[in-house]
């Protein structure tokens, strides 16, 4: 890696004057390489002993945390891409780390490499229109359509004339957010005929997989890469290709992502979405009639199941005394049974010929979707063990019925160490407290793994570039049942954040950990801090316009929840204040956490709690303190409202977690005296 990133005569610095050597990317550049070529060495060896399936060796899995600052995405995208091994699949949790890997980075990795390189953006199937189901659509346009919908219906006749990709977003505001109309006529899997299509060739993913097919490199969100891997078995479910080597960016979210992705789900938008096929299906012809009848008990029967789902927002595990289980069991075995008509007229339609038909086809795949829900659902109520059956609601409309596993780490090793010669996981936060230990805990990262795991070096000087403050007498928070705080605790909390505001003029993104906390702080930071401009996550902007609006306006502040915990980059004098409100410990009353907590506990006394619960705050606490120093110019301060930060002896309230936790973070000066901190934020 010398050739490309050692000064003075690496390629970086002569395709970039003025570049500034980082040694943590030069390392990160050798680890990924290293571990690309045993991959291969690997790979190759097991193939010259003739490829028995059943000896295929796992992939070589290399850790890698890099620090805020370090370059990480050309720290693995020059090495990757000039191992030779392709396709490289670069996977990321959010849109925007993908918009600068093929925007910003790429460009100038081709610079660094000295030679073209073809990459593409994959995204799930459900982005991109479906010819066949438009040109159905078109010839008989909706009887009704959504308000929301309108807007979309006008633009679509020319978009999908002209198209060059059939993806959603090129409708810009069009294309976002939940539609009705969109889940009509997008290319999802369960309604896909593949070869048997009329527009196969000209199809917007059959031309995505060729490119794919042709690709050096390809990038993907983890949603979909681990989609992809589960689904493989199906003929229409691949949109990735075999590739030798993975890159999972912003890493530290792979265990949740597994959780989701490999979990056994239905819900009330995709009952809706079945019905809807199945009436537009069975109005099409004359031997329909006889499902088309057959509907409307099987509606009633799913409306009466879901009237038993409690009416209030959130998450209710199995065993919640507020989920009328039996009930609802009995509303389940119904519904079961008031389908299996449809579902055996549906099959009888799909087998009335052998010869291809798509109109079979068709009729064969939405009888496998009525299976699939019966499925689902049966193995969700079943409560299997290692498994926890979940309901959620969201809002009035919104119902998912859930099984997530318990341990991840299976399918970690299913579906992502056992399908490449080389993974790479990397983030700027993936060691907690006691270094790589929860990625052993949590994914199943083995001892060799583990030990060969590595931290690459920040290029900032955090004890001279910041502060991390944690104001004294400050009570403990009790949350209570408004899950917001016991009044001691949020007068002091707001007494806080006042002072720190006005000694930094704004400047400044606000952490909290819940919604309801944020609802109940917002009117009174306004109230008290009548010449500050409060800008509030969800209501109504972007986050990139919200973002350029705090930039421009003096005096602001950012209030934010889950999501600006990570992924916010503000540098410069736009921010040089994070406030934390609480240590973002996930809500205890969590089915699945709780039951990763009793699994836990069962190997050793309260390791659920330090070997899952702190950790997985460790991470998310980290994530939110690096918001403030992006580059080696910023400066500013971290203010953590919570004193179980502070060890015993430090403070009445603290924990003896706490020097775990600091450990973890990055090495600011700890203060907690007021006159320094206001001096340290006026003197910005």
């Amino acid at each position: 890696m010398d050739t490309y990133f050692l000064p003075p005569d690496g390629r970086i610095f002569s395709c970039f004057p003025g570049a500034e050597e980082r040694v943590g990317q030069r390392r990160m550049a050798e680890l990924v390489a290293d571990s690309i070529q045993a991959g291969a060495e690997r790979f190759e060896a097991w193939k010259r002993a003739g490829g028995d399936r059943d000896t295929r060796p796992d992939a070589v899995v290399q850790a890698i945390e890099a620090g805020t600052g370090t370059g990480k995405s050309l720290g693995y995208l020059v090495p990757a891409l000039a191992s030779g091994r392709r396709p490289v699949v670069v996977a990321t949790r959010t849109k925007q780390l993908q918009r600068q890997l093929l925007e910003e980075d790429l460009p100038r990795a081709r610079g660094i490499l000295g030679r073209p390189v073809r990459a593409v953006l994959a995204k799930g199937r459900a982005n991109y229109l479906c010819r066949a189901a438009w040109e159905a659509l078109e010839a008989q346009p909706p009887a009704e359509l959504a308000m929301a919908d309108h807007a979309l219906w006008l633009a679509l006749p020319r978009w999908a004339r002209d198209t060059p990709t059939g993806d959603r977003e090129e409708l810009g505001r069009h294309g976002e957010g939940e539609s009705e109309l969109w889940d009509r006529i997008n290319a999802r899997a369960e309604r896909c005929t593949g070869r048997q299509c009329p527009h196969f060739e000209a199809c917007f993913l059959t031309r995505l997989r060729q490119e794919i097919l042709e690709a050096d490199l390809v990038v993907a969100n983890h949603a979909l890469l681990l989609a992809d891997r589960v689904l493989r078995e199906s003929a229409f479910g691949q949109v990735l290709p075999d590739a030798p080597v993975l890159i999972l960016d912003e890493a530290h979210e792979i265990e949740e992502q597994l959780t989701e992705s490999c979990a056994e789900q239905w819900s009330n938008r995709a009952m809706t979405l079945l019905f809807r096929d199945l009436a537009e299906a069975a109005g099409k012809e004359s031997e329909g009639a006889a499902l088309g009848a057959l509907l409307l008990p099987w509606q009633d029967a799913w409306a009466a199941l879901l009237s038993r789902v409690p009416q209030e927002g959130g998450v209710f595990g199995f065993g919640d005394d507020r989920l009328p289980l039996a009930p609802l069991a009995d509303a389940v075995e119904a519904w079961v049974a008031a389908g299996q008509e449809a579902w055996k007229e549906a099959r009888r339609l799909a087998a009335r010929r052998v010869d291809g038909n798509p109109e079979d086809l068709a009729w064969r795949k939405l009888a496998e979707r009525i299976g699939l829900a019966f499925g689902r659902m049966e193995q969700i109520f079943a409560q299997p063990e290692g498994w926890v059956s979940t309901i959620v609601r969201e809002g009035l409309q919104t119902v998912l019925f859930k099984a997530n596993p318990v341990d991840v780490r299976p399918f970690f090793h299913q579906h992502l160490r056992r399908g490449f010669e080389t993974v790479i996981l990397t983030s700027a936060t993936l060691r907690d407290g006691r270094g790589f230990n929860g990625l052993k805990l949590r994914l199943g990262l083995r001892d060799d793994e583990a030990e060969r795991s590595r931290h690459v070096e920040s290029p900032f000087d955090f004890p001279a570039q910041g502060l991390l403050f944690v104001p004294p007498d400050l009570p403990l928070r009790r949350p209570g049942r408004d899950a917001v705080g016991d009044p001691a605790w949020v007068e002091a909390s707001l007494a806080a954040m006042g002072r720190l505001l006005r000694a930094s003029r704004g400047r400044a993104l606000v952490l909290f950990t819940s919604r309801k906390m944020l609802a109940a702080f917002r009117p009174r930071l306004e109230a008290a801090l009548p010449e500050m401009t409060f800008f509030v996550q969800g209501e109504g902007m972007t986050r990139a316009a919200m973002l350029e609006r705090f930039r421009r306006t003096p005096q602001a502040a950012l209030l934010g929840l889950a999501s600006f915990w990570q992924g916010v980059d503000l540098p410069g004098e736009a921010l040089s204040l994070v406030i934390v409100t609480a240590l973002p410990f996930a809500p205890p009353d969590d089915p699945v956490l709780q039951a990763r907590v009793r699994e836990a506990d069962a190997q050793h006394q309260g390791l659920g709690f330090i070997g899952i619960q702190v950790p997985q705050m460790t991470l998310k606490l980290k994530q939110g303190i690096g918001r403030l120093i992006r580059t080696r110019a910023d400066r500013g301060a971290v203010c953590i409202l919570d004193p179980r930060l502070m060890l015993p002896h430090e403070d009445p309230n603290g924990k003896r977690y706490a020097a775990q936790v600091r450990a973890a973070l990055p090495p600011f000066p700890l203060s907690r005296d007021w006159e320094q901190v206001e001096g340290f934020l006026r003197s910005l």
